[in-house]
């Protein structure tokens, strides 16, 4: 070959190099950032809390800049004599400096979470689970619940007072409670393991009464569904949906209908949708309906520190409320505030009780059109008691004092 064609030849390899890089860093990120939004939560995640959303899109643009550089090193290239121009080159090589960084940011990424959410070597404690394949048992014609939800283990300024008070207060009430259903945000940040093993420690305050908790928005980030899962469906997921987020549950007169709603609506797909509208179909004639959530739907709140509001969640009321509503659902009960509230809207009863000891709500400065009873600055739970009759509803502090009764009649 002669020496100009081999060197011609070389000189063109030399030139794609940092194209061929740029193209496998950009497919790098994009695989992480796939990855990523297919976990629960990172959605919600990037609408919700902006700084997040701008490092997913700087993790997109360090996917992107390699190629928007290694395109102009190459168009400079081209131009300059003999394709060895200092500017091309400059870019060239600034283009595979890039490259490297965005594939060990991809890497690196990708081998945290993984890490971070990988079962651990040691034992992780048992819990008393309810079986929603078995349902809950009341006795007597009544099914007694006790509710709440974010308690935010792992986070400095949670109570965890209040949290043990109300762990104990379930465990003494008398008559028995049948069960205790945590509503999300069980811990602050999800992909760590710590506050899991906390949160399976203190819940031993139960004695025998079992449980069963939702999937939170912080309990999702990001990969935190891995420790979710090993803590509350150890043995692997056994619903009437396939799903261990969204599911239904007998619960002696009455169903229990678990959403996987996070941060509002963005969780909820078209599977969950139709699956909603098979199992409300479904439900024989005088059958009462409880809809659990960890995202509210009617709700007073208050402006965040970037500009949203957590007050009816325009995104939750718009595509779900109208199915629940449809179909007479009794009650929903939600937590992802941080207080306790009676609402009612359009025949349904609404009920948050995101109280268990995160740091409270105290500077609510909306009040919602549905609301009928409001307690702010209270840590506490709700209990249900459910028959024939109906649900008796009683919202108690973290001491067991009673704050609100209220009775929603049978109505189907």
């Amino acid at each position: 070959m002669p020496d100009f064609c081999y060197n011609w030849r070389m000189s063109s390899i030399r030139t794609r190099i940092p194209l061929i890089a740029s193209a496998l860093a950009a497919a790098a990120i994009a695989a992480f950032l796939i990855w990523a939004f297919s976990l629960e939560s990172t959605a919600g995640l990037y609408e919700w809390h902006p700084p997040w959303r701008r490092n997913f899109l700087l993790i997109g643009g360090a996917g992107l800049l390699p190629a928007l550089l290694a395109l102009g090193g190459l168009a400079l290239r081209s131009r300059a004599p003999g394709g060895k121009g200092l500017a091309g080159k400059s870019l060239s090589a600034a283009s595979l400096g890039f490259s490297a960084i965005a594939l060990a940011l991809a890497g690196g990424l990708f081998g945290y979470i993984v890490s971070s959410t990988a079962a651990p070597r040691d034992p992780i404690p048992a819990l008393s689970l309810i079986d929603p394949a078995a349902g809950i048992e009341g006795r007597e014609g009544v099914v007694r619940l006790s509710l709440s939800s974010d308690p935010h283990w792992g986070r400095e300024e949670s109570d965890a007072e209040a949290r043990s008070a109300i762990l104990r207060g379930v465990a003494s009430a008398s008559p028995r409670r049948d069960a205790f259903i945590i509503l999300g945000d069980n811990v602050e940040t999800g992909t760590d393991a710590g506050p899991w093993r906390e949160e399976a420690a203190d819940l031993s305050l139960l004695g025998d009464v079992p449980l069963r908790s939702l999937l939170g928005n912080h309990d999702g980030v990001i990969g935190g569904q891995a420790h979710f899962l090993r803590y509350f469906f150890p043995n692997g997921v056994d619903t009437d949906s396939g799903s261990p987020f969204y599911y239904s549950m007998k619960a002696g007169p009455a169903r229990i209908i678990v959403l996987d709603l996070l941060w509002g609506a963005e969780s909820f797909s078209r599977a969950q949708a139709a699956w909603l509208e098979r199992t409300l179909s479904s439900l024989p004639a005088g059958a009462q309906a409880i809809v659990l959530s960890h995202c509210f739907f009617y709700a007073s709140g208050y402006v965040d520190e970037h500009g949203y509001g957590y007050y009816d969640h325009p995104g939750t009321i718009a595509k779900v409320a109208p199915i629940l509503e449809r179909h007479k659902v009794a009650l929903v009960v939600s937590g992802h505030n941080h207080d306790m509230e009676l609402l009612r809207h359009g025949g349904v009863t609404y009920a948050v009780v995101g109280a268990m000891g995160g740091l409270l709500d105290d500077h609510i400065t909306y009040r919602s059109p549905a609301s009928l009873w409001l307690a702010q600055g209270v840590h506490g739970r709700l209990d249900l008691d459910i028959s024939e009759a109906g649900i008796v509803m009683a919202f108690k502090d973290r001491d067991g004092k009673t704050l609100r009764e209220e009775l929603v009649a049978k109505a189907r």
